[in-house]
């Protein structure tokens, strides 16, 4: 059951009265649905998840009881978070190794950072533009990497050498992200393109120019079968990763910046021009609610390994994080001197990592609860 909160209109439609139950058809909604052609056209995917085993499972929005969210919310709200090292000198692009071994990140050249010690491990030159994206292989053995240029490189990670190089539809790649068979990726540029890739593949397997605008950022669903894509252009698109088709089209009301699917396979939240984070079930393609509490831009969002933290960077250089259950802010991080623009957290949900807009990468370890 989700408490009351600060996400609007984020209320359990099992737990309350009809009289005071949200209406997700009246017009006030209207403009963050899917249409009902593109609902027809997804049913057979955003809906339960069939797993490997083959038993069906129904995401719902209103499973957990109500003393476990406040026992939840509260040990929240008693952890501290202490940023332990800063990194100077960067670009806006980081990434963690999914065994939660590396930190990458770096200007023109790669950087990979231990992180227990902070230590530069090794360093991969490249000489394609200053970094825009990072991404790792899910068995942390490849990375592949892209800058303000055409190109799209994959590095072995053991060697540092590179593996292959490859070509994209448009200029300036903005987002990069691994599939969950670690050969698939995707690219999203500024020429409103979307590709899907093989790492064995010179050529992209498929390519969408469905946006009007610049392709901000991607993610990848749990279950890995379902790509977004979000734009400039005010939408955020879904992707069948295994027929490579456009399966839905979400309106977010406002240029999206960032986008991230909970873990827990029940939500996907995207950051606003308009300062607004929203949240949607994408599996009915529901509309949920929108957090309300930046006042500028949100740049980033992230979501922690157990889908209990959300983080959310912003253009006025704070940054937030948020209990996804009730929708309350847990605290503000301030350390940063320029907008927020990237914000990762490492495998465990113990670190979260940030990069300004000035170059500042910081990394942010979770504390014990405090005593207050």
């Amino acid at each position: 059951m989700f408490l009351p909160s600060r996400i609007s209109n984020f209320v359990s439609q099992s737990s309350v009265s009809a009289a005071n139950r949200v209406d997700y058809n009246k017009s006030e909604f209207n403009d963050y649905r899917v249409s009902s052609s593109e609902a027809s056209l997804q049913s057979s995917l955003i809906s339960p998840v069939q797993q490997p085993s083959g038993k069906v499972v129904t995401l719902g929005l209103a499973e957990v009881g109500v003393e476990v969210v406040r026992k939840t919310a509260s040990l929240l709200k008693a952890q501290s978070w202490e940023c332990t090292h800063t990194f100077l000198r960067n670009s806006q692009a980081v990434a963690f190794s999914p065994d939660g071994k590396l930190l990458a990140t770096g200007s023109t050249s790669i950087k990979l950072l231990d992180l227990q010690t902070g230590h530069l491990v090794r360093t991969i030159n490249r000489d394609s533009g200053i970094l825009k994206s990072l991404a790792f292989s899910p068995d942390s053995k490849t990375l592949i990497s892209t800058g303000l240029s055409q190109l799209i490189e994959l590095w072995n990670l053991e060697t540092g050498e590179q593996i292959r190089e490859y070509t994209t539809h448009a200029y300036a790649v903005n987002a990069l992200v691994f599939g969950a068979d670690c050969k698939t990726f995707a690219s999203g540029d500024r020429g409103k393109t979307v590709q899907i890739w093989n790492t064995d593949e010179e050529h992209a397997l498929a390519t969408f120019v469905k946006h009007d605008d610049w392709v901000n950022a991607l993610a990848i669903s749990s279950n890995g079968a379902i790509l977004a894509s979000a734009s400039y252009d005010e939408t955020i698109k879904l992707w069948n990763l295994n027929t490579n088709t456009e399966i839905a089209t979400f309106n977010a009301q406002s240029p999206v910046f960032s986008i991230a699917f909970s873990p827990d396979g029940r939500l996907f939240v995207c950051g606003c021009a308009d300062g607004k984070i929203k949240l949607w079930n994408w599996q009915t393609g529901e509309f949920i609610g929108v957090i309300v509490g930046h006042a500028d831009e949100v740049n980033s969002v992230a979501i922690n390994n157990d889908s209990t933290i959300m983080a959310s960077g912003c253009a006025d250089s704070t940054i937030k994080l948020w209990n996804l259950q009730t929708g309350e802010e847990i605290t503000t991080l301030a350390g940063h001197i320029c907008g927020v623009k990237n914000l990762t957290f490492s495998p465990d949900g113990g670190m979260l990592v940030s990069a300004g807009a000035n170059g500042a990468v910081k990394v942010w370890q979770r504390g014990q609860h405090s005593k207050n």
